[in-house]
C-alpha cells in the first residue's frame, strides 16, 4: 500500500474511534505496521514531577517498567523529557546515547532498565493540546532507526492521533458525575502512588474493594489500565 494510502486509511480509522480503548488498539497496530513494540501518549510531567506514571494517557508499556521508573525517579532528570519541553521536532533516541547525558548511578538504572524491556531506542512526538498543554506520542522498541519517509508519516499519524485522543475526552461528561466518592477516593490515593492495600488501609476498606472500585472507575472512565485512569482522572480534574 502507497504511502498515501496508508496515512488516508489510519485516518479514517482515527474518525471512527469513540473511546480511548479504540485509540490504544490503533495505537498497538501503528506500532506493529512499523516494527515497535511499544507505545505510549503522555502529558509533559512539569520541572517538580518525580512519576511517570500518573502522566501516561495511553500505553502499554510494561507496569514493571513503570513502577521501577518511578521508584528511582528517573523521569526528573530525564534528557528527553527535557528536550520535549523545549522542541516540537521528533525526538530519535538510542537507549545508551540519550543517557549520557544523566549522572553516572541514573546512567546505570536507567539503561539496564530499559535493557530488561528490550526498549533499545525509538522515537517521540511533541504535541499539544486544545489549551496548550505539552504531550508527546512516544513509539519503542528494538528495531533500526527511522528512514525519512518512516518518520514523515508517523510524525503525521502520532498528530492525528493525539487530536483525536482530545476529541475523544470532549465528547464525555463530566466523568465525576459518574464516579461513587469512593471510586473517587480511590482514584485520588492512586495518583498519590499508594497501593490497593495502602489505599485499603487508609479508608478502612478491604484490599479486594479496592480493586473493585478502581476497575469500576476505570470502566466508567474508559480507560484500559490503572495508569491509564490515572492520567484521565487528572485530566478531567477529578484529582489534581
Amino acid at each position: 500500500m502507497g504511502k498515501t494510502l496508508f496515512v488516508g486509511e489510519c485516518y479514517r480509522e482515527l474518525s471512527e474511534v469513540r473511546t480511548n480503548y479504540d485509540v490504544f488498539k490503533f495505537l498497538k497496530k501503528l506500532s506493529d505496521e512499523f516494527g515497535f513494540d511499544r507505545f505510549a501518549v503522555l502529558f509533559l510531567p512539569d520541572r517538580n514531577s518525580t512519576q511517570i506514571s500518573s502522566h501516561m494517557i495511553v500505553s502499554n508499556w510494561p507496569p514493571e517498567l513503570i513502577r521501577a521508573y518511578d521508584e528511582m525517579k528517573l523521569v526528573v532528570n530525564s534528557p528527553i523529557i527535557e528536550q520535549l519541553r523545549s522542541s516540537i521536532d521528533p525526538l530519535e533516541w538510542e537507549l545508551e546515547a540519550v543517557n549520557k547525558k544523566r549522572r553516572p548511578e541514573e546512567t546505570q538504572n536507567s539503561v539496564g532498565l530499559f535493557k530488561d524491556f528490550e526498549m533499545m531506542g525509538g522515537v517521540y512526538f511533541p504535541t499539544y493540546d486544545a489549551t496548550g498543554r505539552r504531550g508527546a506520542v512516544s513509539f519503542a522498541g528494538n528495531r533500526r532507526k527511522l528512514d525519512p519517509d518512516e518518520l514523515a508519516t508517523l510524525h503525521l499519524l502520532a498528530l492525528f492521533t493525539y487530536n483525536q485522543i482530545s476529541e475523544v475526552a470532549e465528547r464525555l461528561t463530566d466523568p465525576s458525575d459518574h464516579l461513587s466518592p469512593r471510586e473517587r477516593e480511590c482514584v485520588y490515593w492512586s495518583a498519590e502512588g499508594k497501593t490497593n492495600n495502602e489505599i485499603g488501609v487508609i479508608l478502612s476498606i478491604s484490599e479486594n474493594t479496592v480493586s473493585s472500585y478502581m476497575i469500576s472507575a476505570a470502566r466508567k472512565l474508559g480507560a484500559v489500565n490503572r495508569t491509564h485512569t490515572i492520567a484521565t482522572a487528572i485530566r478531567s480534574g477529578i484529582v489534581s
